[in-house]
């Protein structure tokens, strides 16, 4: 509210002229009372006094810092003549709050600019210490095929609610039984957010995906933006039908893969979902060994163990003295190979025609809750030769090491010698730690094979 100094001697008549709201200090010229010179509140913006008599209204606030204060003479006989006066100090003052708080405003505005500067750098400092104190690249997701699949047909699609952040998602590898690069062009993949916007996904080198089944698809770049949930959608487009690799099955149906038409499955997609901040380079979604003939293959091939002849054991440790053993399960449909505690056991399966072979991985899985972790390893050699030299060990691919109870891995090979007919497997399993051997299930779950074409020409 305005406050203003008065002259005793004209207090009505200004109470009258002033605003309802307005403060008035009253200050008696007449008495030469140092405490009455200088009223104590708020700054006033004018001065009242009698008509004529402004001297000495003046002279009484000249020592004080309210000497520069503009003064209003009054006429109590006539209090409507000063009211112009008035008006202008009332004017004068409400200019001066405008320009003050324009001048605030201005001042915030600055401050409000450097303040985003200063976060800005900020996120910018943080983000390089995260690139250089933290990992550039994580596996977000692992769901490992079961040998069950989805097929579709053309023209339909399947989605998968992913349980993570979307932010810095930036690969999925997808599993595919068959062989799709002839038709790859007609599979499209892409990445729903909450927030409704759909990003396409490339794949990157699908021929890598020919020997193992794994093929990559990329975004441009890392997503961004604040943390939400996110989905992926597979569509086929292609001719003829497409059979996807399905994982481990789900009590929670927000998180089954879904179909667009028809009855979805009660398990999640076989997939891998990496996160990366930007220019990172991710790991192969295949092995580090290959094969030359894996730019000819052609055809592949998923073989569950009900179809293939009936496992022997092959070799064990000599100095073995606990339980080993391999079987069909013909109600798991694995086979099951049981280690020794002394060392690894291996179990063969004869006469396969596998003619043209480059490739063959395995689905594996420790078979017990309170089984020890467990090895894998799968090899291929022609029908009859590890029967005449014995040397199984050189003919099997690496190991995969350290699978616990209920995990689930692939295990691969590319084989020693060349592939013309029939041929032998060889399913081995170890323990990976000096305990016993009790429940020991290492169960082999179904066999991929990858054929090459004999008539495309390879390269040394």
């Amino acid at each position: 509210m305005p406050t203003f100094i008065v002259d005793g001697r004209v207090r009505d008549a200004a109470r009258v002229l002033l605003p309802e709201d307005a403060q008035v200090e009253v200050l008696d010229v007449t008495e030469d009372r140092p405490d009455s010179r200088y009223p104590v509140g708020p700054s006033p913006i004018g001065a009242i006094s009698l008509s004529g008599k402004s001297a000495e209204l003046k002279a009484a606030l000249a020592d004080g810092p309210l000497a520069q204060l503009g003064i209003v003479e009054l006429d109590p006989s006539r209090p409507e003549a000063g009211s112009a006066d008035v008006m202008r100090l009332l004017m004068g003052e409400l200019q001066a709050s405008r320009r003050q708080a324009g001048e605030a405003r201005s001042v915030a505005a600055q401050l409000r600019s450097e303040c985003i500067d200063l976060k800005t750098r900020l996120r910018e400092i943080e983000n390089l210490l995260y690139s250089l104190g933290n990992p550039q690249l994580s596996s977000a997701l692992a769901w490992q095929p079961t040998g069950s699949m989805q097929v579709l047909a053309s023209g339909s699609s399947i989605a998968q609610a992913l349980p993570m952040n979307a932010v810095s998602l930036s690969a999925v590898d997808l599993w595919f039984p068959q062989v799709i690069m002839p038709e790859i062009d007609g599979l499209s993949v892409t990445v729903e957010d909450a927030s409704g916007e759909v990003h396409s996904m490339q794949a990157v080198n699908p021929e890598m995906g020919l020997e193992t089944g794994w093929v990559r698809f990329c975004l441009p770049e890392p997503l961004g933006g604040i943390g939400r949930d996110c989905r992926i959608r597979v569509t086929w487009t292609g001719s003829g039908e497409l059979s996807i690799g399905l994982g481990q099955p789900v009590p929670d149906h927000r998180f089954r893969a879904t179909l667009d038409v028809g009855v979805s499955p009660d398990e999640t997609l076989a997939l891998r979902v990496w996160q990366s901040l930007g220019g990172v380079r991710l790991p192969s979604c295949a092995p580090a060994f290959a094969s030359p003939r894996a730019v000819g293959i052609r055809e592949a091939e998923f073989v569950r163990p009900s179809v293939l002849p009936a496992p022997e054991l092959f070799a064990l440790p000599m100095t073995a003295g606990d339980h080993v053993s391999t079987a069909y399960w013909e109600n798991e449909d694995a086979i099951l190979v049981h280690p020794s505690r002394s060392g690894p056991a291996c179990a063969i399966i004869r006469g396969i025609d596998l003619a043209g072979l480059s490739h063959v991985s395995a689905l594996v899985t420790v078979g017990h809750v309170r089984a020890p972790n467990l090895n894998f390893a799968i090899g291929v050699a022609p029908h009859g030769v590890v029967d005449e030299d014995g040397f199984w060990q050189r003919r099997i691919g690496p190991w995969v090491t350290g699978l616990p109870a209920r995990g689930w891995g692939q295990a691969h090979c590319v084989p020693v010698e060349p592939i013309t007919g029939k041929a032998d497997l060889l399913l081995a399993v170890s323990l990976s730690t000096d305990v016993p051997n009790d429940l020991s299930w290492g169960l082999f779950r179904g066999f991929r094979f990858g054929r090459f074409d004999p008539s495309v020409e390879i390269s040394a």
